[in-house]
C-alpha cells in the first residue's frame, strides 16, 4: 500500500461528513435554480483539496527518496474522494428530503 491511500484511508471519514452535510443542506434549500450547478463544483473543488494532502506527502517522500510517485495513485485517489463524496451527498439528500417533506413518497407511506 502506498503512501497516498494511507494518507487518503484517514481522511476519507471528512468526504463522507461533508457528503452528507452537503446532501442535507441540498435537501433544505431545493428550489435555488443554481445551486445544483455550485453543488457539483463544491463536490469536485472538494476532492481536489482532499487529494493535495495525499500527492503532497508522496511528492515529499518521492524527494527524500523514500518511494517512487505514483500518478496513477494520485489520480485514483481524487476519483475515490469524488466518489466518497457523491455518494454521501446522494444518500444525504435522499434522506434529508424524506425527513425534511422536499418529497413526498407515493401516497405518503415509505413501507408498506
Amino acid at each position: 500500500m502506498g503512501r497516498v491511500y494511507r494518507i487518503f484511508d484517514k481522511f476519507s471519514i471528512i468526504c463522507i461528513f461533508v457528503g452528507l452535510a452537503l446532501g442535507l443542506y441540498l435537501a433544505i434549500h431545493n428550489n435555488d435554480s443554481s445551486l445544483w450547478t455550485r453543488a457539483i463544483s463544491f463536490l469536485i473543488v472538494f476532492s481536489l483539496l482532499m487529494t493535495i494532502a495525499p500527492a503532497f506527502s508522496a511528492i515529499l517522500a518521492a524527494i527524500r527518496g523514500e518511494e517512487k510517485i505514483s500518478i496513477f495513485e494520485i489520480v485514483e485517489a481524487f476519483f475515490l474522494n469524488l466518489a466518497m463524496t457523491g455518494v454521501c451527498t446522494a444518500f444525504g439528500l435522499v434522506f434529508g428530503s424524506l425527513i425534511f417533506g422536499s418529497i413526498i413518497p407515493s401516497n405518503s407511506v415509505i413501507f408498506r
